[in-house]
């Protein structure tokens, strides 16, 4: 630090630099060192003086100086605000290296430069994070923390993947990951205080625009943390800092941010809103490290125990209020609209995982069944809408904000007005609606799998615990129960929600295996045939009582309830065994019921068995979760077509687990590999189990030379999903097809082209008119040809090729012969 001293002490005017160059644009600087004379920039001061300096002593000292007068100097907003002139001066420079070859050698090229550069960011982060005073200060020690970190783009590299290995190297940097998170909670913990104790509009409408700026930086700042966090090694290292994760330090971050409060005003709104996403993809990419469990860590003390309930709480509550209605929990008062991040989407996969672990399910299911009774509790036709649709509701829109320091730091400064400077824009990356509406109602089937499951090795206090709940749920009386839905009539709720448990039974079975698994959606079924004969026993009971009351049966209830046990043709196998005893059990009484999706009204049947549930629950194992989502298997199907040998290259396996975790959770090398190596076994199983081979009309391409390229092999799943081959009976007639059937899809020749479920089966549909065309729509869940294939009907609904409908609807749901489809029993 002597050097530094002795360095800022030299005949160099540098405090004049920083004060008197700052507050020049971009352009104006450009041209002052593009005139300089001998590499020197003249310029006047504002008291009339002649002053000069160096470009190559301004760029190599600059940092330097701003150390020492860190260390100088008393922490007041003086300080600060010299201090923010000289990050924005230094922007400004690197900004410039481009164009001057004096400036690029000496910031980007020597490495003395480079070292005090990150010796000036830590400590600037170091001091910021141990900031206490008031928050008159805020603004400035947002905009510096924000400047300070993009300081980083700017030397280093604006790409994560390319940062975080250098700053991995750094020895400090440690300091660098704890001071960062700590500076972004003080920041968090200053637009608290500014919303605290007063009505908040008011509040804000008194100096909106000092708090949007506060928001602004607040979210640049975390946005930089959160793009660290998507690289795998940095959280690794960050979930082994201690303060930050086993002293609570990113719940407790996260735990502030989750209290930002709805507001009127609808930027700010949509700020909060960010902000609460951004935080909990933080989590959610800890969550995702295996090396160590971010969950196990956060519950290891009984203070951190406590504090993950209490954040968890609040993600609960924010989903009850999403769940009511309103997507972003409070309707825009203007007609501007802002991206408003994934909150809802990253609240329901922070939910899921909770679910799943040992440390907080017992919580989750205290806390959120009740939830869970009120979205079952919606209307039919409204919960077919919200929850059995494929897209009708709005997708949320994640967005990246484009943070200029340069222009932020100058507003702060006073150096722009507000006029000068243009409203935040964004990178916004909107979720295809389709995959949306999919995702959020998986991830629905999902919590409720996780906490049907029960494990007795690890679980048994909980043995009954959620199903318990939810019935204790049903029996008082909930708050904000659906408009139509009465508060007293237990009889109309047991059939509202066995009606809408059967709807989302099916339409999970068309997401296996893009967006959910067998497993998954076994485990739902198991909840459905455990919940039904207690509904029908409260239905009756309530029955009763209103007959003894009334001498009759009440006029209210007729016909409403429709609580018989569904049918039952296979039970389901929830261990994944394959002993056939396990699959053995009487069958019940065979039910129809009317679903309605659009235009369509469908008779649906599903298949389940509540005589089998004992036996069930003794065998339940922890269930494997699929490694991919749909997006990383399209992706890696894809690229088998050029590289069908893949899971001989170890480079190659390398680059594509990197390539796939930047699209969805982390993928190890060793899980693509046998990921792989799973595909070309089951691939190489179905071809042999097919010694026809395919005939010349046929479009199959189902090779293990060439690894079924553009197939859907379903890799993950330990067996086919049907019996791959009909019998002879099955073929020599065609039969009445009912919605939720599986089915063979086979083509002229009678031989097998893919497997599905029946979707419509009666109607029209996409101006087809079903009974008269001898037509079905099915949605494919298993293809054995090229999903590029010519459709036998295609139409405007699916276009010409299985793809083309997994696009345009999400599904790869297309019209097939009613004589070429072989009815199934069940999966497997």
């Amino acid at each position: 630090m002597e050097e530094l001293s002795s360095r800022s002490r030299e005949p160099v005017d540098l405090v004049s630099a920083v004060k008197e160059l700052h507050i020049l644009s971009s352009h104006e600087l450009s041209k002052l060192i593009r005139d300089a004379d001998n590499d020197t920039i003249q310029w006047t001061s504002s008291n009339g003086s002649s002053k000069q300096i160096n470009v190559e002593t301004l760029a190599r000292y600059l940092s330097w100086h701003l150390i020492a007068k860190l260390l100088e100097s008393k922490q007041d907003e003086e300080l600060f605000r010299y201090l923010l002139g000289g990050l924005r001066l230094l922007h400004a420079l690197y900004d410039l290296a481009p164009r001057n070859s004096k400036i690029e050698q000496v910031l980007l090229e020597d490495m003395k430069v480079s070292e005090h550069m990150f010796d000036l960011i830590f400590f600037m982060i170091l001091v910021l994070s141990g900031f206490k005073k008031e928050s008159q200060l805020a603004l400035l020690h947002s905009a510096l923390l924000a400047c300070t970190l993009y300081l980083l783009s700017a030397f280093v590299s604006s790409q994560s993947n390319e940062l975080s290995p250098v700053l991995l190297a750094h020895p400090k940097v440690d300091i660098f990951v704890f001071g960062s998170f700590a500076s972004v909670h003080r920041d968090i913990q200053f637009i608290l205080v500014r919303l605290s104790g007063q009505n908040t509009n008011v509040s804000m409408q008194s100096n909106l625009a000092e708090v949007n700026r506060l928001c602004q930086h607040c979210e640049a700042s975390l946005q930089f943390l959160q793009s660290l966090c998507q690289q795998r090694l940095f959280r690794e290292r960050l979930i082994k800092n201690k303060d930050l994760c086993e002293e609570g330090g990113i719940l407790l971050l996260a735990h502030d941010i989750m209290k930002l409060p709805f507001c009127e005003d609808s930027y700010l709104m949509a700020v909060f809103s960010r902000l609460k996403s951004k935080v909990l993809t933080i989590v959610l990419h800890l969550c995702e490290v295996e090396s160590v469990s971010f969950l196990d860590v956060a519950a290891s003390t009984t203070k951190g125990l406590n504090l993950a309930k209490s954040t968890i709480s609040q993600v609960l509550e924010l989903l009850k209020v999403m769940f009511r209605g309103d997507l972003n929990g409070l309707a825009s008062f203007t007609d501007r609209t802002y991206p408003r991040g994934l909150l809802q989407l990253n609240a329901m996969r922070l939910t899921d995982i909770l679910s799943d672990d040992s440390n907080f399910r017992s919580y989750i299911t205290l806390n959120f069944t009740e939830v869970l009774a009120t979205i079952f509790l919606q209307p039919h036709q409204e919960f077919l809408s919200s929850w059995c649709s494929s897209g009708s509701r709005p997708s949320e829109e994640d967005a990246t904000l484009d943070y200029d320091s340069f222009t932020a730091s100058g507003w702060v400064l006073g150096v722009l007005t507000s006029s000068d400077v243009p409203e935040s824009t964004f990178n916004a990356s909107r979720v295809p609606r389709t995959s949306y509406a999919f995702q959020r109602t998986s991830l629905l089937v999902k919590v409720v799998a996780n906490l049907t499951c029960f494990i007795p090795d690890i679980c048994r206090e909980e043995k009954d615990l959620f199903l318990n709940t939810f019935m204790q749920c049903l029996q008082k009386e909930l708050p904000n129960l659906p408009y139509g839905v009465s508060s007293d009539s237990r009889t109309e709720r047991a059939a509202i929600i066995n009606q809408n448990l059967r709807s989302l039974s099916i339409h999970a079975e068309s997401l296996i295996p893009g967006f959910l698994n067998h497993d998954d959606v076994q485990l739902f079924r198991l909840f459905i045939a455990q919940l039904e004969p207690l509904l029908n026993q409260e239905s009756d009971t309530n029955r009763v009582t209103e007959v003894n009351a009334t001498g009759q049966e009440s006029s209210e209830n007729k016909g409403i309830s429709d609580n018989t046990p569904l049918e039952e043709a296979k039970p389901v196998n929830i261990t994944g065994s394959e002993d056939p005893r396990t699959d053995v059990a009487p069958t019940s009484t065979p039910r129809n019921f009317q679903v309605t999706e659009g235009d369509a009204q469908t008779s649906e049947t599903i298949v389940l068995d509540s005589n089998t549930v004992q036996s069930e629950e003794k065998q339940l194992r922890k269930r494997k979760r699929n490694i991919m989502n749909h997006m990383q298997i399209t992706m890696i199907e894809q690229a088998l077509q050029n590289e069908p040998d893949m899971q001989r290259k170890a480079a190659s396996i390398q680059s594509w687990a990197e390539k796939l975790s930047l699209h969805g959770s982390e993928i190890s090398s060793s899980q693509l590999k046998n990921w792989l190596n799973n595909r070309k076994a089951k691939l190489a199983r179905a071809a042999a189990k097919d010694n026809r081979g395919p005939s010349g009309g046929d479009n199959i391409t189902f090779t293990d030379k060439q690894g079924g390229s553009g197939t859907d092999p379903d890799p993950e799943s330990p067996d086919e999903f049907f019996d791959p081959t009909p019998s002879a009976g099955q073929q020599t007639h065609s039969v009445r097809h009912e919605p939720g059937q599986f089915v063979v899809l086979t083509d002229g020749q009678g031989d097998e082209i893919g497997k599905g479920c029946v979707h419509q089966a009666s109607g029209s549909w996409s101006g087809t008119n079903l009974d008269e065309s001898g037509l079905c729509v099915v949605d494919v869940s298993y293809l054995k040809v090229d999903k590029w294939s010519s459709l036998p009907h295609p139409c405007d609904a699916t276009g010409t090729s299985y793809g083309h409908s997994e696009q345009i609807i999400g599904v790869k749901r297309v019209l097939w012969d009613n004589s070429k489809l072989v009815v199934q029993q069940k999966p497997r």
